[in-house]
């Protein structure tokens, strides 16, 4: 669980400067008692009024804590808002210390009535081995109330000095945060996020810490960041976790520098990690096993005549043999030989399993180190092994390479789940340095939908339509039907359209998943009302039915995670009765920068009509400059695709 800490606080007799003005904990003003609106998002359900967190070093009886005071100041516009007023405080424990959580002290205001948060409502919960959560909910809630809550954290773990989150699910007026850090403890900082710093300082204070038995003082940091009118973090589609691009500033220790002159570095070099993996028990020591796959690995692979036919068949073995049991254990309880014999494993297992065999097979292959998608980038300046929690292999075969991981039974040779598709990830041999590495995919995702109908006399349609999947697009649905027998799959393609049954299903390379599935329907769409104008779309469900970008702005990237084409072959018959009345027009659309083309074609005669469509998005990621473009873009499809044909009988 990675600690997050949302409440903020200064101790209880502090003034605070919020708009200009100073105030006490426990008197709101006039103004925020009677706030009905928050003028910068109207559709705000509550707003952070005040926010603030203070970080001090100071010295315990055997130790230096780190001691954080936190205020949270909000106003409730209505009961949607209530969920913001239920707080979790995060405490982290080894087995010699722990966190502890002192001096909670919390009130709602309705209008000038306070109701003070009680010890009896505030409840301490054990989530695991390593973190306990203090929790509760601010009393007699009602619209318009104004809550206020403050606490201290004090920790003795300075290796990630407690960060700050500028931006979240709410709006906020003003959020600051300041650190008191003793030159002794030297901290890397990063500032991640699209919004700019209202107050950005830091300045030396002289001799303001010091340790008994120590002759000398520390002169500190005094550091200062804040923001001021944050607008909400949304989410939208197509982007990695929101970890990524939130608005926040972050710390890790970095070295120690004591009074008695002592040094210690904890910021690593990769040469240092390098040489750290290779004698690590869990890592490096797995991988002097590839001789326990002698006798494992199928004596037919080793009479195949050519490395990347090898390294195919070595992929599926060890795919079929082995059970991904969800766990994403890489760097402990890596234990290959009880995992092949229980043909269950974690991450770590299975695919230094794959590694070793594919080495033992003599092909050069490479671990990498990842971070899925949802875990957010690793750190490129400095190695932090913690940002990692994926490995898959690299295959290198001739000039080519191939990332491989086996934990999926539905993953083709050379495809990685999607999750891992974060951009770049650190390839270790441990034999030369290791070195950064671009995750892409080597092939192009596509839908190609071929539609041939031929309209009756009667009305009716009928006719065939093919669907043919490749990779990406393939491997989803795959996944979609995977546990569906083909009466199913028939069901769930029916309930979409009225009045249309399938005469005949067939499905080709369901489980051969190196080739594209291919799926073919053959159709009938009655005319039960026998109208003489009815509206037809013969796209079949692959369309886009609404545009997936919606905000008028965004300012952190489009994430597809790979390229991708969707196309549409449509031929319709008629009958010399009927007439094709309206159907959208020709097109041809492209993005800047060879970002992606729209090319829309139609052809309609006395007797048939024809439509063929292509879609292509050429690369994986657009920047937020390229926001607008795109979004017209697909404003485009969307309006062209929910366009009918309207069938007329003459």
């Amino acid at each position: 669980m990675k600690k997050k800490i949302i409440l903020l606080i200064l101790t209880f007799n502090c003034f605070f400067i919020y708009s200009q003005k100073e105030y006490t904990f426990g008197i709101p003003t006039n103004e925020e008692l009677t706030l009905k609106i928050y003028k910068l998002d109207s559709t705000a359900n509550a707003v952070v009024l005040f926010e603030s967190a203070n970080t001090t070093f100071t010295v315990g009886i055997y130790n230096v804590i780190v001691s954080t005071s936190f205020y949270k100041k909000i106003k409730i516009f209505n009961k949607e808002g209530f969920k913001h007023a239920t707080f979790s405080i995060p405490l982290y424990n080894d087995k010699n210390d722990k966190e502890h959580v002192k001096d909670i002290k919390a009130i709602t205001h309705n209008n000038f009535n306070k109701t003070f948060l009680t010890k009896s409502q505030i409840f301490e919960e054990r989530v695991n081995d390593r973190w306990r959560e203090v929790k509760f909910t601010m009393p007699n809630l009602k619209d318009g109330s104004v809550i206020e809550v403050m606490y201290t954290i004090n920790t003795p773990f300075k290796f990630n000095l407690t960060g700050w989150e500028f931006q979240s699910d709410i709006p906020k007026k003003y959020s600051q945060f300041t650190a008191l850090i003793p030159m002794n403890y030297v901290y890397n900082r990063s500032l991640t996020g699209y919004l700019k710093l209202s107050i950005n300082d830091a300045r030396i204070v002289k001799k303001c810490f010091s340790v008994p038995g120590y002759g000398s003082s520390s002169d500190c940091e005094k550091l200062t960041y804040a923001m001021e009118n944050i607008p909400v973090f949304e989410e939208e589609e197509y982007m990695t976790t929101k970890e990524n691009f939130i608005s926040k500033i972050k710390f890790e220790l970095s070295k120690t520098l004591w009074f008695d002159g002592t040094k210690k570095k904890y910021t690593s070099t990769w040469k240092a990690v390098d040489r750290e993996f290779k004698t690590d028990k869990n890592i490096g020591g797995q991988f002097k096993k590839a001789s326990f796959f002698k006798n494992k690995i199928p004596k037919e692979i080793s009479l195949l005549n050519s490395d990347i036919e090898k390294a195919k068949a070595i992929y599926v073995f060890i795919q079929k043999h082995y059970s991904w049991n969800q766990k994403y254990s890489i760097f402990k309880n890596v234990n290959i030989k009880k995992a092949y014999e229980n043909k269950v494993g974690n991450i770590g297992e299975i695919n230094i399993s794959l590694i070793n065999a594919l080495k033992f097979a003599g092909i050069k292959t490479e671990l990498v180190l990842l971070s899925t998608r949802n875990n957010g980038f690793p750190t490129k300046l400095h190695p932090v092994i913690s940002d990692f929690n994926y490995i898959i292999a690299k295959v290198n075969v001739g000039d080519s390479y191939y990332f491989l991981d086996a934990t999926n039974k539905l993953l083709p040779f050379g495809m990685l789940p999607f999750k891992c598709l974060n951009h770049f990830g650190r390839v270790m041999d441990f034999k030369n340095e290791s070195y950064w590495i671009d995750i892409v995919p080597s092939k192009n995702s596509k839908t190609k939908l071929y539609v041939s109908l031929t309209l009756n006399e009667d009305g009716t349609i009928i006719g065939k339509l093919r669907k043919v999947k490749f990779w990406y697009d393939a491997l989803n649905r795959r996944k979609s039907i995977e546990n569906k027998s083909e009466d199913d799959i028939i069901s769930d393609f029916e309930d979409n359209y009225d009045n249309l049954e399938v005469i005949n299903y067939t499905i080709e390379n369901k489980t051969t998943i190196n080739k594209p599935l291919i799926e073919t329907f053959e159709v009938l769409i009655e005319n039960f009302d026998n109208s003489k104008t009815y509206f037809f779309n013969p796209y079949f469900g692959e369309k886009f039915s609404k545009n997936p970008f919606n905000q008028k702005d965004r300012l952190y990237p489009v994430d597809f995670g790979y390229t991708r084409t969707y196309s549409a072959n449509v031929v319709l018959n008629i009958p010399e009765n009927y007439t094709i009345h309206t159907f959208p027009k020709s097109k041809s659309v492209k993005l800047p920068e060879n970002g992606g083309s729209f090319i829309f074609l139609v052809k309609s005669t006395s007797d048939s009509f024809i439509l063929s469509s292509n879609i292509k998005i050429s690369k994986p990621t657009f920047f937020n400059f390229e926001y607008k473009p795109l979004k017209d873009f697909f404003n485009i499809i969307v309006n062209t695709q929910k366009i009918p044909l309207e069938i007329k009988k003459l």
